[in-house]
């Protein structure tokens, strides 16, 4: 049955409690693997989450929030490693000079590398943005689960939850799990740039101040700049 069929009655509301996070982690796998939807909580604000490799779990996440089919998703990963191995090959030797900064708050968007889901999560373009959140319960869930597209758990238009009262009844009826952590997140968005061959472009102010990238960057390479 497609995530988009369910109502609140039948979506599973999972109150996080900090002492045991491993039978919630496994609960949100079995519904991730099976194609379905689940909210959780990352370090920013609350997520809507599907496997990156099932086409038809990443199309539910468009057609529960009413987002544009064009406008990507971001793909998280639960280290810079994994994410370097979706990234084109010029791009990675910077994309793990940055990687220091994560877990955390930045999304680093790159020209993506051979990929054979990347259409299904970015639809318009060949790049990816990928992202290492600082969330115990998220990075232990990515650790098992394999890359999760993933947006904020709004309807299209709306504002990103930083508490799970916050979040649409209307989304969570489209979800198989929703995890209740309470507040969570710091309800600033994560800092997003862009690598270019070496460099890169800042395309949304974060948590991340720009001069850190460039210290970041600079520590191998006196070259970068960040425009």
């Amino acid at each position: 049955m497609s995530p988009c069929g369910y109502n609140r009655n039948m979506t599973d509301i999972i109150r996080l409690h900090d002492a045991d996070y491993m039978p919630i982690i496994l609960r949100c796998k079995e519904a991730l693997d099976a194609g379905e939807l689940v909210i959780l909580p990352t370090d920013t604000v609350y997520g809507l989450a599907a496997r990156a490799d099932l086409p038809g779990a990443v199309r539910a996440i468009f057609e529960a929030k009413g987002r544009d089919a064009e406008k990507a998703l971001v793909v998280m990963v639960p280290s810079a490693e994994e994410a370097a191995e979706l990234a084109a090959d010029e791009e990675r030797e910077t994309l793990l000079r940055l990687g220091g900064l994560w877990p955390g708050p930045l999304t680093l968007v790159v020209r993506a590398g051979e990929v054979p889901w990347r259409e299904s999560v970015a639809p318009s373009t060949i790049m990816l943005g990928i992202r290492v959140p600082d969330s115990p319960l998220l990075l232990s869930l990515l650790d098992i689960s394999g890359p999760l597209a993933m947006t904020s758990a709004n309807l299209s238009g709306g504002t990103a939850p930083v508490s799970f009262d916050k979040i649409e009844s209307a989304l969570v009826a489209k979800a198989r799990i929703a995890v209740d952590g309470g507040y969570r997140g710091s309800g600033r968005p994560s800092t997003v740039a862009e690598l270019r061959k070496g460099g890169l472009k800042v395309l949304r102010s974060g948590e991340i101040d720009p001069g850190e990238l460039r210290k970041a960057l600079l520590q191998d390479g006196e070259n970068n700049k960040i425009p």
